[in-house]
Formats: structure tokens, C-alpha cells, sequence
């Protein structure tokens, strides 16, 4: 069992409102854990995430996207979601 940290930062003075965020590990094992951190690059926000390699057996990628309700960050994941530590 290994660990990957995978690190992402909301962008969205470059990147268009709609368009998803990729979360990419290239063969991980299925018991590998793999811990994500999620933060913008303007505002003070941070969550964090964890799953097993297995969650990337069909597919390399996670995605997900970026809503802001009433100026609160909501992460949305598209297929499958990992559990969010914080």
C-alpha cells in the first residue's frame, strides 16, 4: 500500500466557470491511498479528500467542478466522489 498526494488549485482567473477540474494518477494500485488537496488561488478555502487506487480502475482521471453558491465553494464530483476528509 502506497500513498499519493495529488494537489489542485481553482483557477478562476484563467479558467471558464463550466470547465471541470482533472485529478489524474496513472496506475495506482487498489489498495494505494490517495489523499487530494483542493484550494484557490484568491480565497482562503481548503478541502481535502481521500480514496483507494480502485477508484481509478476504469478510468485515470477524476473530475469534478467548481459552483459558488452565495460566495460558498462547492465541490462537485462527476462519476464516482471521494470522501472528504475536511
Amino acid at each position: 500500500m502506497g500513498l499519493i498526494i495529488k494537489n489542485r488549485t481553482i483557477r478562476p482567473s484563467t479558467r471558464s466557470e463550466n470547465s471541470p477540474y482533472r485529478i489524474k494518477v496513472e496506475n495506482p494500485r487498489p489498495d494505494d491511498d490517495i489523499v487530494i488537496f483542493i484550494d484557490h488561488e484568491s480565497r482562503d478555502y481548503r478541502s481535502i479528500y481521500k480514496c483507494k487506487g480502485e477508484l481509478f480502475r476504469e478510468s485515470d482521471s477524476l473530475y469534478f467542478n467548481v459552483e459558488g453558491i452565495n460566495d460558498k465553494i462547492s465541490i462537485k464530483w462527476r462519476n464516482s466522489e471521494p470522501e472528504l476528509i475536511k
